[in-house]
């Protein structure tokens, strides 16, 4: 698989001035429908059919929907799947990346692993801990048995890119400082 394009601070400084800027508030999902914006514009922008809450094909009442699907025009199935998820540095905020790392691998099993890139893109904004990198490496490794007891299987041809979106924190608003790329498999 070809590495796709990924979004760099410039562009979305020129796409999205309110995250740069200094004047953005982090208030209720502000920030979270802002990232899924900057995912779905890029896609649209690198000639995807990017589209927003993209559902997994279904399966005994466990919905997923990925937050971004990129797909080729002429396609069915999407060929990158991608979460965009808050990380404030607790072990609650790691325990929900690695739930978003199981959605968007148990997703692209139920496409019949057309997806060819995931992508977990976490914000955080002043100092946190760092995400824990080691664990969901393994997670890609290893696979793991859904909460429906799902077996999603480990996807030696599918990269798994681990983006982070950190923000610098001044008073009551937040900039997009930095953008984070890391391959986890």
């Amino acid at each position: 698989m070809a590495n796709l394009p990924m979004p760099g601070l410039s562009w979305v400084r020129e796409a999205f001035p309110l995250m740069t800027s200094g004047e953005l508030l982090d208030q209720d999902v502000l920030v979270h429908s802002l990232g899924c914006s900057v995912w779905n514009t890029y896609g649209h922008e690198q000639s995807y059919m990017a589209v927003v809450e993209c559902p997994a094909p279904g399966s005994s009442g466990a919905d997923i929907r990925s937050d971004s699907g990129w797909f080729d025009k002429n396609a069915s199935t999407p060929l990158c799947l991608i979460e965009f998820e808050r990380f404030d540095g607790t072990p609650r905020g790691q325990q929900k990346l690695e739930e978003k790392l199981k959605n968007l691998m148990e997703a692209a099993q139920r496409w019949d692993h057309a997806p060819k890139s995931l992508v977990l893109s976490a914000w955080s904004q002043g100092l946190v801990n760092t995400p824990d990198t080691q664990k969901l490496k393994e997670i890609c490794r290893s696979g793991f048995t859904s909460s429906t007891g799902t077996q999603v299987h480990a996807m030696p041809d599918v990269r798994v890119i681990f983006c982070r979106f950190l923000f610098i924190k001044n008073l009551n608003f937040i900039s997009l400082d930095r953008i984070h790329y890391e391959v986890l498999i």
